[in-house]
């Protein structure tokens, strides 16, 4: 990747010109409420102008991350490329009647690591807004190298050929001009990378790809889902077991199902439905604007938003710390920690820690471009168990918060506002094929706590079962919102337990090899 100089000198010549809004007294305990804290900001900003090296950072992702373009082409679902109303479903295309579907081509950026090791499997990695391809460079050295972090039990030595594809409009990939363009076009492009890459064989990405291309999906591992309560009507089975479960609080093993006491600690208000835009329905009120997954409140108007957000780069920050942040519910491994270690307000530094540790913010940064965020022992092994229950939760450097900003800043967020309405309409629109149809790609699931997660932000697991065949579950003590980012070491292993116990039970088989790449730039 290399960024214009043009381009870096706007930026910076917009930080300069920022005004910040005025905001009112509030107790350092309800700061977040309103959104993202002015002193928070002010903090950012500031690094952002006078320490952030964004060439520096540049070099960095180049040097770690291989990175490729690759020329899709796309049928758009809209004849002529004409816009339709948001939420509204363009009628069946007629070859006979409208001509040649319409198609668009675009370059698709991805990354794409092979593994040395034998008997490896295609991983192909799907990032969740405000994410972005540079989330993995945590975890692909012990994904392609499993002897680079070692691990026990079932598939403890399994590599994984990496696999990560910007999603049109995000990073480096084109966006698409369709209207329409959503959760369905994504898996479509994604699994023509695949096969451009040689992989016959790859959450809402995900479940678009195990319902639109089964064929070629071994297996889905996602982390933090949240999942609708089963209905009684459409799903009397697993609506019962909820039901049972719930008055004995999963406190009999027998009559558990598979739900666990946690799920029943009062995080479940009872529903009570809101009036939304006639394309969604209704919501219950722990899914509203506010409490819901991060970009949610921007969904119902993208491009109104996307006025602000594409000409405000201080905006868009402030928009990022919101998605990102977390605050309360410190999980057990931190509880008795120092305050100073434990942020229980912010995982950011704040002004005045930028300003009294800038030497130690630096090796901090130096510290998490490492391949390996966890202690080994003397002999070189890692035991999962004293990863999790050792490690403090995770504290963003401004440089990786301003790194995530700048992948959306680049190529401007209005197409992933699209992209955010199109996937909302695709999984939540009553009988739409993607919020109904069940699945029976296995399905793996690690979850870990998080400090600020709304109460429309968890569900319990086993909710899943009307949609998908769960078959394996961890739940952690650590608290990761982004696990690839903030629980790097946990993921890698379970992502190795999940995939390489299938193999070892036969559920899937890992090829032995793959393709030449076929089509990449």
């Amino acid at each position: 990747m290399h960024v214009s100089s043009k381009y870096l000198e706007l930026t910076r010549n917009k930080l300069q010109l920022t005004r910040l809004p005025r905001e009112p007294r509030v107790e350092e305990s309800r700061s977040w409420e309103l959104g993202t804290p002015k002193q928070v900001l002010e903090g950012l900003l500031d690094y952002w102008l006078e320490s952030y090296d964004w060439r520096a950072q540049e070099t960095l992702f180049n040097n770690k991350l291989p990175q490729f373009r690759t020329t899709i082409q796309v049928p758009t679902a809209s004849s002529g490329g004409a816009s339709l109303p948001i939420g509204a479903t363009s009628p069946p295309y007629s070859s006979k009647s409208n001509g040649p579907r319409p198609t668009e081509f675009l370059r698709i950026h991805l990354t794409h690591t092979p593994s040395k090791h034998p008997n490896t499997i295609p991983l192909l990695l799907c990032c969740a807004y405000p994410s972005s391809f540079i989330e993995i460079q945590k975890i692909i050295s012990a994904l392609t190298d499993p002897h680079s972090l070692p691990s026990y039990g079932a598939g403890a030595q399994q590599a994984f050929h990496v696999v990560a594809v910007s999603v049109p409009g995000c990073g480096f990939s084109d966006a698409s001009e369709d209207a329409e363009f959503g959760l369905k076009g994504t898996a479509d492009i994604f699994q023509s990378v695949m096969e451009n890459l040689g992989y016959q064989q790859g959450f809402q990405i995900c479940r678009a790809l195990a319902l639109y291309h089964p064929e070629h999906v071994l297996a889905i591992h996602t982390s933090n889902p949240v999942f609708r309560e089963p209905a009684l009507k459409k799903h009397p089975g697993a609506w019962l077991k909820y039901q049972v479960a719930r008055l004995t609080r999963a406190r009999i093993g027998c009559l558990s199902f598979g739900y666990v006491p946690f799920d029943f600690e009062s995080t479940h208000p009872a529903k009570k439905t809101v009036p939304v835009p006639s394309w969604s329905g209704s919501i219950s009120d722990e899914e509203s604007a506010i409490e819901t997954l991060p970009g949610h409140h921007y969904t119902f108007r993208p491009h109104t938003h996307a006025y602000t957000l594409c000409d405000s780069p201080v905006g868009l920050l402030a928009t990022i710390i919101d998605s990102i942040h977390t605050r309360s519910m410190p999980s057990p491994s931190t509880v008795s920690a120092p305050t100073s270690a434990t942020r229980s307000h912010s995982p950011f530094l704040s002004p005045s820690e930028l300003e009294l540790q800038e030497s130690d913010i630096l090796s901090t940064i130096e510290e998490a471009t490492e391949d390996s965020p966890v202690t080994a022992h003397s002999d070189g092994s890692v035991s999962p168990q004293e990863s999790e229950i050792n490690a403090r939760d995770y504290v963003w450097t401004p440089t990786e918060v301003l790194n995530w900003t700048m992948l959306h800043w680049l190529p401007g967020p209005e197409a992933a506002l699209r992209w955010l309405t199109r996937a909302k309409i695709e999984t939540e629109t009553p009988g739409a094929y993607m919020a109904e149809t069940y699945s029976k790609i296995p399905l793996g699931i690690s979850e870990f706590r998080t400090k600020n997660r709304g109460r429309g932000e968890r569900s319990p697991l086993m909710w899943g079962v009307t949609l998908h065949k769960i078959d394996w579950i961890k739940r952690h003590n650590r608290s990761a919102r982004f696990p690839a980012w903030e629980a790097p070491d946990l993921l890698v292993l379970d992502l190795r337990e999940f995939f390489g116990g299938l193999v070892e039970r036969g559920v899937i088989g890992a090829p032995t090899g793959r393709k030449e790449a076929n089509g990449v730039a």
